[in-house]
């Protein structure tokens, strides 16, 4: 039996990818980093408790996600106008989101290079010496009562 949905998956995929790929392409790094902070704002502001400040970060986010592009800001001054957000509270919703970044960079640097896997002989999968030693006087005391 064939499967409809894989081959209309697989059927858009080849229509829309030489779009996709070419929309990509003419974003700049700088706009690429922006976007990501601002999905980072959007992302935050969903678990921020602040609702007003939970409201400030998800519409400077997503006007980040769209910096650059036709219908969004290409400077800090329309930013400022499209999101209603003073320019110093924007560079700090900067700040937060590029350490986040810098933090999920670094952690999945050290994924990447198998720091972060528990698998293997490390501390959490060896027996700890003392209890090797535990171990061995237990047979001892066995080995010694009969």
């Amino acid at each position: 039996m064939k499967d409809y949905m894989k081959e209309f998956e697989q059927s858009l995929n080849k229509i829309t990818e030489s779009v996709l790929d070419e929309a990509y392409d003419d974003m700049s790094p700088t706009m690429r980093k922006l976007a990501n902070y601002g999905r980072i704002l959007m992302d935050q502001a969903a678990v921020t408790k602040d609702d007003e400040l939970s409201n400030v970060m998800a519409k400077v986010g997503d006007a980040l996600t769209r910096f650059g592009t036709s219908f969004g800001a290409r400077s800090l001054e329309e930013l400022v106008k499209k999101t209603e957000t003073s320019p110093n509270v924007i560079k700090k919703l900067l700040a937060f989101a590029e350490k986040i970044s810098n933090t999920q960079s670094a952690l999945k640097s050290d994924d990447d290079e198998g720091g972060l896997d528990d698998e293997g002989d490390d501390e959490f999968t060896r027996t700890a010496d003392d209890e090797m030693d535990a171990i061995a006087a237990d047979r001892a005391a066995r080995a010694a009562r009969n």
